[in-house]
Protein backbone atom coordinates (compact mmCIF):
# COMPACT_ATOMS: atom_id res chain seq x y z
CA UNK A 1 0.00 0.00 0.00
CA UNK A 2 2.90 2.19 0.83
CA UNK A 3 4.63 1.93 -2.59
CA UNK A 4 0.83 2.46 -4.49
CA UNK A 5 0.55 5.91 -2.50
CA UNK A 6 4.29 6.76 -3.26
CA UNK A 7 4.02 5.91 -6.95
CA UNK A 8 1.01 8.04 -7.24
CA UNK A 9 2.22 10.96 -4.99
CA UNK A 10 5.38 11.21 -7.58
CA UNK A 11 3.03 11.00 -10.86
CA UNK A 12 1.11 13.63 -9.14
CA UNK A 13 4.56 16.24 -8.73
CA UNK A 14 5.71 14.89 -12.19
CA UNK A 15 2.23 15.84 -13.62
CA UNK A 16 2.19 19.21 -11.80
CA UNK A 17 5.68 20.15 -12.68
CA UNK A 18 4.69 19.40 -16.50
CA UNK A 19 1.77 21.79 -16.37
CA UNK A 20 3.62 24.50 -14.56
CA UNK A 21 7.04 24.16 -16.76
CA UNK A 22 4.51 25.56 -19.96
CA UNK A 23 4.54 28.77 -18.25
CA UNK A 24 7.81 29.33 -17.06
CA UNK A 25 10.15 31.45 -19.13
CA UNK A 26 12.62 28.85 -20.62
CA UNK A 27 16.69 27.99 -20.28
CA UNK A 28 18.25 26.96 -17.34
CA UNK A 29 21.11 28.39 -15.21
CA UNK A 30 23.07 31.21 -15.25
CA UNK A 31 23.01 31.77 -18.87
CA UNK A 32 19.29 31.67 -19.56
CA UNK A 33 17.79 32.48 -16.38
CA UNK A 34 16.59 36.13 -14.51
CA UNK A 35 15.17 36.00 -10.82
CA UNK A 36 11.74 34.69 -10.97
CA UNK A 37 12.21 32.06 -13.24
CA UNK A 38 11.84 28.70 -12.10
CA UNK A 39 12.60 25.70 -14.04
CA UNK A 40 11.24 22.40 -13.97
CA UNK A 41 12.43 18.62 -14.90
CA UNK A 42 12.79 15.23 -14.58
CA UNK A 43 16.10 13.41 -13.17
CA UNK A 44 17.64 9.44 -13.08
CA UNK A 45 20.59 7.90 -12.80
CA UNK A 46 22.32 5.31 -10.70
CA UNK A 47 23.19 4.61 -7.69
CA UNK A 48 26.44 2.40 -5.22
CA UNK A 49 24.90 2.07 -2.57
CA UNK A 50 26.16 0.89 1.27
CA UNK A 51 26.15 0.55 4.71
CA UNK A 52 28.93 2.07 6.59
CA UNK A 53 29.45 1.89 10.56
CA UNK A 54 32.04 0.85 13.04
CA UNK A 55 31.38 -2.36 13.40
CA UNK A 56 30.91 -3.54 10.23
CA UNK A 57 32.68 -7.16 8.56
CA UNK A 58 32.14 -8.04 4.90
CA UNK A 59 29.48 -5.65 3.68
CA UNK A 60 30.41 -3.21 0.16
CA UNK A 61 28.61 -1.41 -2.33
CA UNK A 62 25.49 -2.60 -4.39
CA UNK A 63 23.87 -1.08 -7.61
CA UNK A 64 20.79 0.66 -7.32
CA UNK A 65 19.16 3.81 -9.39
CA UNK A 66 17.07 6.72 -8.98
CA UNK A 67 14.35 8.68 -10.65
CA UNK A 68 12.18 11.63 -9.75
CA UNK A 69 11.30 15.44 -10.45
CA UNK A 70 13.76 18.26 -9.70
CA UNK A 71 12.76 21.94 -9.21
CA UNK A 72 15.83 24.80 -9.87
CA UNK A 73 14.55 27.83 -8.27
CA UNK A 74 16.95 31.17 -8.58
CA UNK A 75 18.01 33.14 -5.17
CA UNK A 76 18.13 36.75 -4.88
CA UNK A 77 22.05 36.27 -5.21
CA UNK A 78 23.52 35.93 -8.26
CA UNK A 79 24.78 32.31 -9.28
CA UNK A 80 22.77 30.86 -6.59
CA UNK A 81 19.72 28.28 -6.76
CA UNK A 82 17.58 26.34 -4.03
CA UNK A 83 17.16 23.11 -5.86
CA UNK A 84 14.43 20.73 -4.13
CA UNK A 85 13.84 17.38 -5.46
CA UNK A 86 11.65 14.49 -4.79
CA UNK A 87 12.99 11.23 -5.94
CA UNK A 88 12.58 7.06 -5.52
CA UNK A 89 16.07 5.76 -4.74
CA UNK A 90 17.03 2.22 -4.74
CA UNK A 91 19.45 1.85 -2.18
CA UNK A 92 20.94 -0.92 0.52
CA UNK A 93 24.33 -2.55 1.02
CA UNK A 94 25.51 -6.16 -0.55
CA UNK A 95 25.99 -8.22 3.29
CA UNK A 96 27.70 -11.17 1.62
CA UNK A 97 25.59 -14.00 0.94
CA UNK A 98 22.46 -12.01 0.55
CA UNK A 99 21.57 -7.90 0.01
CA UNK A 100 20.08 -5.28 1.28
CA UNK A 101 17.74 -3.72 -1.29
CA UNK A 102 15.84 -0.69 0.52
CA UNK A 103 13.46 1.64 -1.59
CA UNK A 104 13.05 5.15 -0.13
CA UNK A 105 10.91 8.68 -1.11
CA UNK A 106 13.51 10.86 -0.50
CA UNK A 107 13.49 15.07 -0.66
CA UNK A 108 16.57 16.71 -1.38
CA UNK A 109 16.56 20.40 -0.57
CA UNK A 110 20.06 21.59 -1.89
CA UNK A 111 21.90 25.02 -2.44
CA UNK A 112 23.23 25.47 -5.69
CA UNK A 113 26.15 27.85 -6.80
CA UNK A 114 27.18 28.13 -9.80
CA UNK A 115 31.47 28.65 -10.54
CA UNK A 116 31.05 29.15 -14.41
CA UNK A 117 28.30 29.38 -16.39
CA UNK A 118 28.31 25.17 -16.76
CA UNK A 119 29.86 23.96 -13.50
CA UNK A 120 27.71 24.11 -10.36
CA UNK A 121 28.73 22.96 -7.06
CA UNK A 122 25.62 21.63 -4.15
CA UNK A 123 25.23 21.11 -0.69
CA UNK A 124 21.87 20.37 1.45
CA UNK A 125 20.41 18.02 3.70
CA UNK A 126 18.00 15.44 2.66
CA UNK A 127 15.22 13.47 4.32
CA UNK A 128 13.90 9.69 3.47
CA UNK A 129 10.76 8.03 3.79
CA UNK A 130 10.83 4.14 3.71
CA UNK A 131 8.74 2.35 1.58
CA UNK A 132 9.85 -0.94 1.01
CA UNK A 133 12.87 -3.02 1.78
CA UNK A 134 13.68 -6.96 2.14
CA UNK A 135 14.98 -7.19 5.60
CA UNK A 136 13.34 -10.02 7.97
CA UNK A 137 13.15 -8.65 11.27
CA UNK A 138 12.03 -11.94 13.22
CA UNK A 139 15.73 -13.51 11.55
CA UNK A 140 17.61 -10.06 11.54
CA UNK A 141 16.50 -9.10 15.26
CA UNK A 142 15.81 -5.19 14.94
CA UNK A 143 13.84 -3.48 12.25
CA UNK A 144 14.63 -1.18 9.77
CA UNK A 145 14.00 2.71 10.76
CA UNK A 146 10.92 4.55 8.65
CA UNK A 147 13.03 7.61 8.13
CA UNK A 148 16.60 8.02 7.17
CA UNK A 149 17.71 11.75 7.23
CA UNK A 150 21.22 12.61 5.10
CA UNK A 151 23.50 15.23 4.00
CA UNK A 152 24.56 15.72 0.14
CA UNK A 153 27.03 17.41 -1.33
CA UNK A 154 28.52 17.36 -5.09
CA UNK A 155 27.97 18.99 -8.54
CA UNK A 156 27.07 19.31 -12.15
CA UNK A 157 27.93 20.14 -15.11
CA UNK A 158 25.19 21.97 -17.50
CA UNK A 159 25.78 20.73 -21.34
CA UNK A 160 22.62 23.10 -22.31
CA UNK A 161 19.41 24.81 -21.80
CA UNK A 162 18.08 21.72 -20.91
CA UNK A 163 20.17 18.66 -20.29
CA UNK A 164 22.33 19.06 -16.27
CA UNK A 165 24.92 16.15 -15.45
CA UNK A 166 24.74 15.50 -11.52
CA UNK A 167 27.66 13.44 -9.72
CA UNK A 168 26.66 13.30 -5.79
CA UNK A 169 27.61 11.98 -2.92
CA UNK A 170 25.08 11.22 0.27
CA UNK A 171 25.81 10.10 3.48
CA UNK A 172 23.36 9.12 5.85
CA UNK A 173 22.88 11.00 9.51
CA UNK A 174 20.64 8.96 10.87
CA UNK A 175 20.59 4.74 11.86
CA UNK A 176 19.43 2.42 9.12
CA UNK A 177 18.63 -0.05 11.91
CA UNK A 178 16.66 0.13 15.03
CA UNK A 179 19.58 -1.16 16.80
CA UNK A 180 23.07 -1.49 15.24
CA UNK A 181 24.82 1.90 14.22
CA UNK A 182 24.62 1.33 10.21
CA UNK A 183 24.35 4.56 8.16
CA UNK A 184 23.50 4.65 4.20
CA UNK A 185 26.39 5.77 2.28
CA UNK A 186 25.70 6.38 -1.89
CA UNK A 187 27.37 7.78 -4.85
CA UNK A 188 25.23 8.84 -7.19
CA UNK A 189 25.49 9.95 -10.95
CA UNK A 190 22.71 11.20 -12.99
CA UNK A 191 21.55 13.58 -15.21
CA UNK A 192 18.72 16.38 -15.32
CA UNK A 193 16.40 16.98 -18.21
CA UNK A 194 14.77 20.70 -17.43
CA UNK A 195 11.50 21.17 -19.49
Amino acid sequence: MKIKYSVVLAFVFLGYVQLNAQTVIQGTGPSGNSVGDINFGAKAGLNMATWMGKDLDGVSAKPGAYFGGIAEIPAFIDDFYFQPELLVSFVGADLGPVNANLTYLTLPMMAKYHIMDEVAVEFGPQVGFLLSDNWEEDLQGQDTKKMDLGLNIGGGYRLNENLYFQLRFSVGVGKVLDVSKVHNGVLSVGACYFL
